[in-house]
């Protein structure tokens, strides 16, 4: 398959390849970075270093060039004269074009115009650029371009790359914190005989050697309470799930989620283990507990507690639950108890106008078939949804672990799909025998890490916290 790169540049390539110069090479030591070497000037200023990177600007002074190398922690520029530089690090030079990957060995130094740089003595070839690297403005206007070359998003955007990195901060933190509560970390089936653990349409695949269809992960749940029952106490996983659903600027159809399991714990546990997490991983990527996001500030140190019945009477203004089931039954025909109709409108009309963090408690049953029914209230559970700036951003649960209970709630789940509903629980018969040989009392958390870093990193669409989103193609 032919590919057409740019005649000018594949000529320069030509030209290296004559004077017998590699154009893609080998490793290069670094001893140093563009950050290292501008922040530590005054104790390197004088010695030599070798940094590598990715030429994004040249500019020539008569026989001296400047050369502008960005590496993963900033931009250096490199001073280049005949003065320093020996005779193949000319020839190379005066071949080298904008996207060319370099190698640098040079004195650090100050300019006449006082800019830290690398007075250049030797440069190595490293990888030949064939393609024009797009001016500037690429990376910032055209965002369905951004989304599909993600690489050049990433070389010319900073922002877009430092989003990622922050990422990665968040994710490690949280891994500390769990790993330092005695957690254990455990690795769940990504292909699953019946699809569980969350109420989500699956993505379905065909597994040859066993002739069957097997079902993309949706939760890790069910399989994480199977290690409680099994003798484990606290469990996590981080991984990715896949629920064949609508793409939005909060919804992916793959997303990374942690969930989190502690045998003898309840839902107050997790509340405690959730806002820990939340606060001390955007804590750790920004340096605060105040971030902004888009247009508002938000402060993560005081979240609220509130009941989901009370705020969806509040934004309504109904009192009886008639009132409610009427206006449930008005945003879905499908709602046919007070339960569903205060979560239906809940989510049509509340949940997207929370800002500043709320832990949304009381869940109706129907809703929530994995959790505890309430003592005080059979027909709410002992859930709750964080919500920020009108994203979900965390469910949790104290666990349903009475498998006569866990049956009937499988059975209602059955039910509502025959009324049309299609997102609900599959009855899994092994998740019941499991928990048949006891499973002890358990407070379970899951957390959308994608949503999280959206939190820490100022990101208003999913997409910009995922180095490679899911797209519809060109032809689309």
């Amino acid at each position: 398959m032919e590919f057409e790169f740019d005649k000018e540049r594949l000529d320069k390539l030509n030209g290296l390849i004559k004077e017998g110069i590699a154009p893609y090479g080998n490793r290069f030591d670094q001893t140093s970075d563009a950050l290292k070497i501008k922040k530590d000037f005054a104790r390197l200023e004088g010695k030599d270093e070798k940094i590598a990177g990715r030429i994004t600007a040249k500019r020539d002074h008569g026989a001296i060039k400047f050369i502008d190398v960005q590496d993963e922690q900033g931009t250096l520029q490199v001073y280049f004269s005949e003065k320093h530089a020996d005779k193949e690090s000319l020839k190379i030079a005066e071949l080298l074009d904008v996207g060319d990957i370099i190698g640098v060995e040079g004195t650090v130094i100050k300019t006449k115009t006082n800019e830290i740089s690398i007075d250049a003595k030797k440069i190595a070839l490293l990888g030949k650029s064939l393609l024009p690297l797009p001016p500037k403005w690429y990376g910032l206007e055209d965002t369905e371009k951004r989304y599909r070359k993600r690489y050049l998003d990433f070389i010319i955007n900073r922002d877009s790359l430092e989003k990622i990195k922050k990422g990665s901060v968040m994710v490690s933190k949280i891994r500390d914190i769990l790993k330092n509560k005695g957690y254990t970390e455990v690795i769940v089936p990504i292909l699953q005989a019946i699809p569980g653990g969350a109420n989500a349409k699956p993505f379905i695949t065909h597994y040859n050697s066993l002739d069957r269809d097997f079902y993309l992960k949706i939760a890790s749940e069910l399989y994480l309470k199977r290690l409680l029952v099994g003798g484990f106490e606290k469990v996590f996983d981080i991984s990715k799930n896949f629920r064949n659903e609508g793409v939005d600027t909060r919804h992916n159809p793959e997303f990374i989620m942690l969930e989190a399991y502690q045998a003898y714990a309840d839902l107050s546990s997790m509340l405690e283990l959730t806002e820990e997490i939340v606060k001390e991983s955007i804590f750790a990527a920004n340096g605060t507990y105040k971030i902004k996001f888009g247009e508002k500030i938000i402060d993560l140190s005081k979240p609220k507690i509130r009941t989901m019945e009370e705020m969806v009477k509040e934004k309504t203004k109904l009192t009886s639950e008639e009132e409610i089931i009427k206006r449930g039954k008005q945003l879905d025909s499908k709602v046919s108890s007070y339960g569903e109709a205060i979560n239906t409108i809940f989510e049509a009309e509340v949940s997207d106008h929370i800002v500043d963090p709320v832990f949304v408690t009381r869940y109706p049953i129907e809703v929530s078939p994995l959790a505890k029914k309430m003592e005080d209230d059979p027909r709410f559970v002992y859930r709750f949804e964080l919500y920020i700036a009108g994203m979900e951003i965390a469910n949790a649960f104290s666990e349903l672990n009475d498998p006569i209970d866990q049956i009937n709630r499988f059975e209602e789940e059955a039910k509502r799909k025959n009324r049309g509903i299609d997102e609900t629980q599959e009855f899994d018969k092994d998740f019941i025998e499991a928990m048949g040989y006891g499973m002890p009392p358990a407070g379970g958390v899951g957390i959308g890490i994608d949503r999280l870093q959206m939190l820490g990193t100022d990101s208003k669409s999913i997409k910009e916290v995922i180095p490679f989103p899911q797209l519809r193609t060109l032809e689309d």
